[in-house]
């Protein structure tokens, strides 16, 4: 594949779905149909409905789309339903940033063919190599894996893709951000010129368009509609803060919370992870830290503890949340500003998850302010300033919190523009500070700490 130094032209996506009410009006087999009525799926998401229609027709698409959205299946039951369940060798590469994305994957894959005869293999650093390659001496249609580990069976001729009819580069974007794009290229030079090649990507910088444009043939783009389903649950406020002020905040909203809360805290890369860990080890609560430089067995034992609440509050870069699912995580903290209003909306939507309130807050000190403005313009969405202070006040005020899921009559989503707020939060808003940006001389939090 060229490469050639110019910007490559924006992305022009299809942003409207069609009016595809029920899988059934796709010809996904009625093996593919049993098996999403088993699943509970009945109604398409949008970015399936702009996909799968595409992906049927056997035309390469580069899709936007933020994690959440369904694009496993997107992608997946197309997939599965064209799979030749009479050849015995891989037909369909599915590439994933990191193991946990790539298990979730394989598993939801698995779901979706299991009224098909399909073997579908998972290979991905951190396991061991030998088991791995004993799944794949059976033989396999679909192999899905990280791109580490799949350079490393091919250089070792383990692997090789000489029957390859489809390429699925699934976060495209985070793979980037690790380092992978060499090796998605080494890998794609190894797999047939006439693959259909279908590229899901939350955000697309210049480096993954460029890829994306590389590696596909007259492709459909396409993305959903960005932020939308994301912040109607989530309470978002942003807080200007000193940068020296930050950790001391984020211990005092600790301090404030409930038993139950839980907090997954976003910077912005492994050494303010690694640094912020070392402020928030002198605190009484249970923190950890989870980000690209931890090996695999780390990083899943540190998931795993998460998910059974075992942890108050994790660090973590952007790159190592994606394909965490955690409905339990009440309060979401920006501690840097994201780079982008699309990472923004993925942070944030790691709360209001399964019908329960969410909480999301972003630090912003005079620094993080060039980058915060931009966002905040985007947003055509509340997003509310609000001392420090009058922060923890509130934190300190709210009732216990539900941890059950609510039920459909209760599911009302709530806004930040006043739709089902609660006496706490009302009580928030109305101590809620200018949009001013001149702050006090002194740049302390006053009497509230």
């Amino acid at each position: 594949m060229k490469r050639t130094g110019a910007a490559p032209a924006p992305l022009e996506p299809t942003l409207d779905p069609p009016a595809i009410e029920t899988f059934d009006e796709w010809d996904l087999g009625r093996p593919v149909l049993d098996a999403l009525d088993t699943m509970g799926i009945v109604t398409p998401t949008p970015i399936q409905r702009l996909a799968i229609g595409a992906v049927l027709e056997g035309r390469d698409v580069i899709a936007k789309a933020e994690t959440g959205t369904g694009k496993t299946l997107a992608f997946g039951a197309p997939l599965v339903s064209k799979m030749d369940t009479e050849r015995k060798t891989v037909l369909a590469l599915v590439l994933c940033p990191t193991r946990e994305l790539a298990q979730q994957v394989a598993e939801e894959l698995t779901k979706c063919a299991q009224n098909r005869d399909l073997r579908i293999a998972l290979v991905v650093g951190g396991d061991p190599m030998r088991e791995q390659l004993l799944e794949l001496q059976k033989g396999c249609q679909i192999l899905v894996g990280t791109p580490g580990r799949v350079l490393d069976l091919l250089t070792q001729r383990y692997l090789s893709f000489p029957w390859v009819e489809f390429v699925v580069l699934d976060e495209a974007d985070k793979m980037f951000e690790i380092g992978f794009l060499d090796d998605i290229r080494k890998i794609l030079e190894a797999t047939p010129a006439e693959r259909q090649t279908l590229l899901f990507s939350a955000t697309y910088v210049n480096e993954v368009l460029s890829l994306a444009r590389e590696a596909t043939r007259d492709p459909v783009e396409i993305a959903t509609a960005r932020g939308a389903a994301t912040v109607d649950a989530i309470e978002q406020l942003w807080v200007p803060v000193e940068a020296r002020d930050k950790v001391r905040l984020l211990t005092r909203l600790l301090d404030a919370s409930r038993e139950e809360d839980t907090f997954l805290v976003f910077c912005e890369r492994r050494t303010d992870v690694d640094e912020l860990l070392r402020e928030m080890k002198r605190t009484q609560h249970s923190v950890t830290a989870l980000h690209g430089g931890f090996d695999q067995e780390v990083r899943f034992r540190v998931m795993g503890l998460f998910r059974e609440r075992k942890i108050k509050c994790l660090l973590a870069t952007g790159v190592a949340s994606r394909g965490l699912d955690v409905e339990h995580v009440s309060h979401v903290i920006n501690f840097g500003v994201p780079r982008e209003l699309e990472e923004y909306t993925h942070r944030i939507g790691r709360t209001g998850r399964a019908g329960r309130a969410g909480i999301a807050i972003t630090f912003v000190s005079d620094e993080d302010w060039r980058r915060w403005r931009p966002l905040l313009a985007g947003a055509n969405w509340k997003i509310t300033e609000v001392a420090p202070a009058a922060l923890l006040d509130d934190a300190r005020r709210r009732p216990a919190r539900d941890t059950k899921p609510r039920n459909d009559e209760d599911s009302t989503p709530r806004s930040a523009t006043g739709r089902g707020q609660t006496a706490a939060r009302d009580s928030l808003h109305t101590r809620r500070v200018s949009s001013r940006r001149k702050r006090s001389p002194d740049g302390d939090f006053g009497s509230g700490l």
